[in-house]
């Protein structure tokens, strides 16, 4: 009886531990998903990265299983901003915030190019990552 009444309680909750889990945005950039350094994002190497195969579908517009440059450059114009990532909400990404999507440290100095220790909108347009 003590098995079954852990076994409803345990699937009653089930749901609530799910729903309450939130999937905290990732980010990765062009560059380090190209493993061979082809110019080219495989569809191994952008799962290796952790991108989500309906990510990877909506940026691979021509559905060869690959990522261009380009199509990375059109996905990354139409999701540009920072506010996915920008957890505080003061409109620029701390260290913290940049270590939390899986930024190494010299990504995060490539990136701060006035050395301020934040990364701004403008800064984050320079380079080549992808939000999902």
């Amino acid at each position: 009886m003590k098995f079954l009444k852990y076994l409803f309680i345990t699937a009653a909750l089930m749901p609530v531990i799910g729903h309450s889990q939130t999937t905290a945005p990732k980010a990765a950039s062009f560059s380090s998903m190209d493993a061979n350094k082809d110019q080219i994002v495989s569809k191994d190497e952008a799962q290796k990265a952790g991108m989500p195969d309906t990510v990877f579908k909506k940026i691979d517009k021509d559905g060869n299983n690959q990522i261009t440059s380009a199509e990375s450059n059109a996905y990354r114009a139409q999701n540009k901003s920072i506010d996915a990532i920008d957890s505080d909400k003061d409109k620029k990404i701390s260290k913290a915030e940049a270590v939390k999507l899986g930024m190494s440290e010299q990504e995060f100095r490539i990136l701060d190019k006035d050395n301020s220790g934040y990364i701004t909108q403008a800064e984050w347009d320079t380079g080549d990552w992808i939000i999902w």
